[in-house]
């Protein structure tokens, strides 16, 4: 009963105190909201404060900010400066690039080479004899692999002119990881400088024409001769419209998955020059069905010093690249003499190029000529210097344009110790109307392979009948 009566005694001046402070809020509100609408000039200084160089807007808030400062029925105005890139394709795909009026220039793109590839050699002779008589066994295959599968994230960041390549390289053949890339800059059209992991331009299919050969893959010949990749600093550009170069300074001829402590001191030098008429471009056939004639013309220098890059007293070498012609390794034990190893070698590699376009048609040939010298042995040897020479040809014509096209390919290494050929034809089936697609079917018949490598069909001292076919995807 007290409580009853202490509750009904404050209930007045409880109404009272609720009264009161709704009043006070009603006369407030007014104020509240024309202040809420038309803030004054010295409202939020932390803003005028803010650094040059701010965290990128996304798109769709760039969007919702820009809709919500419109006036009320008024569509929200932006400048094409101003516009943030949705994410795209545009051969690759532009994951974000900021607007041109940005602090901060940046652009990201992902492009990817996935080969699924199938190999069947179970139709060559299963062994091979060298030039001493030694008898060794050809590798034999039949296997479905994913050969290649390949990320580039690649763009620019700070200066349009800094651009940037990351590179992701997994292969189920060799069972191999591997992460490489680089940095340049692009001073101009004419010249750009870059630093990092390179193939050096030693030959046509060496100076960024991967994956458009006319054939399944690099050709006996070229394997045969070409260098590989390696760290280095190069230098390319357009100084002419349609004259190109690059030229590469490279700590040996390959250094893939070679550690810094076994690479040798010396630098491998290679450059190339070639010329562009009416945008022949990088591919061998003509799936852009050119309506007027269209060529190039190209040469290639390389010269390194080599080393085996391993301890004499190790049989294979991890410099495993360079070939002689009858299919061994020129940096094996016994390659040139019985229980004799070459330590160190000069390698000179010479090239010339041609080809043509018109109407579907393709035409593609290149000669070379190398020369091995001046060897490091921990024996005599019965001769000083080496000299192979060969080429590769071949011919494309689309009976379906930009669909179907047949092809006959040919390659030759004629050395001291063998003269090496192979003579292949097939078809190339692009099902999905562009050119970064396409499925390959090839019949090579094949005499004496002096190169090997599980990359490609070719195992050293094949002899008789090869099948290949893939799926390649270029995004």
């Amino acid at each position: 009963m007290a409580a009853s009566i202490e509750t009904q005694a404050h209930a007045p001046w409880a109404v009272r105190i609720c009264c009161t402070g709704l009043l006070f809020t009603a006369l407030q509100l007014p104020a509240q909201a024309r202040a809420w609408q038309d803030p004054p000039a010295t409202a939020l200084p932390e803003v005028a404060a803010e650094p040059a160089v701010r965290v990128p807007t996304p798109p769709e808030a760039a969007a919702a900010s820009s809709a919500s400062a419109a006036p009320s029925g008024a569509p929200a105005k932006s400048s094409p400066a101003d516009a943030w890139e949705t994410p795209h394709y545009d051969k690759g795909f532009v994951l974000v690039s900021a607007p041109a009026s940005f602090e901060l220039p940046f652009r990201l793109m992902l492009k990817h080479v996935s080969q699924l590839k199938y190999t069947n050699t179970l139709a060559v002779e299963s062994t091979f004899t060298d030039h001493f008589g030694n008898e060794h066994e050809v590798l034999r295959r039949h296997d479905i692999q994913l050969t290649r599968d390949v990320f580039y994230f690649s763009g620019y960041v700070f200066d349009r002119k800094l651009d940037f390549n990351i590179l992701l390289y997994t292969s189920s053949v060799t069972l191999t990881a591997t992460a490489a890339g680089y940095i340049g800059y692009s001073f101009d059209k004419a010249f750009a400088l870059r630093m990092g992991f390179f193939s050096l331009p030693s030959l046509r299919a060496m100076t960024g024409t991967y994956p458009f050969f006319q054939g399944t893959d690099r050709s006996m010949a070229t394997n045969y001769m070409r260098p590989g990749f390696t760290q280095g600093i190069w230098a390319e550009g357009e100084p002419l419209p349609g004259l190109n170069y690059i030229a590469m300074l490279g700590n040996s001829l390959n250094t893939l998955d070679i550690t810094a402590a076994h690479i040798d001191t010396d630098f491998a030098y290679s450059a190339t020059v070639w010329y562009d008429f009416n945008a022949f471009g990088r591919a061998w056939n003509d799936y852009d069905n050119h309506e007027e004639p269209a060529f190039r013309v190209g040469t290639a220098f390389t010269f390194a010093r080599e080393d085996r890059l391993s301890d004499l007293s190790t049989a294979s070498p991890e410099n495993n690249s360079t070939y002689i012609s009858d299919g061994t390794l020129l940096f094996g034990t016994g390659a040139l003499a019985p229980n004799a190893t070459i330590e160190r070698a000069n390698f000179f590699l010479l090239a010339v190029d041609a080809g043509f376009k018109l109407r579907g048609l393709a035409l593609n040939v290149e000669l070379y000529q190398r020369w091995l010298n001046d060897f490091d042995a921990d024996a005599a040897l019965p001769l000083s210097s080496l000299h192979d020479w060969g080429f590769e040809a071949s011919a494309g014509y689309f009976v379906l344009t930009s669909y179907l096209e047949v092809y006959a390919r040919t390659s030759l290494i004629h050395g001291r110790f063998a003269t090496s050929y192979e003579g292949a034809g097939g078809v190339n089936w692009y099902p999905f109307h562009t050119g970064q697609a396409w499925i390959n079917l090839e019949a090579v018949g094949i005499e004496r392979s002096p190169f090997g490598g599980t990359l490609y069909v070719y195992s050293a001292g094949q002899t008789g009948f090869l099948l290949q076919s893939q799926f390649l995807l270029r995004i």
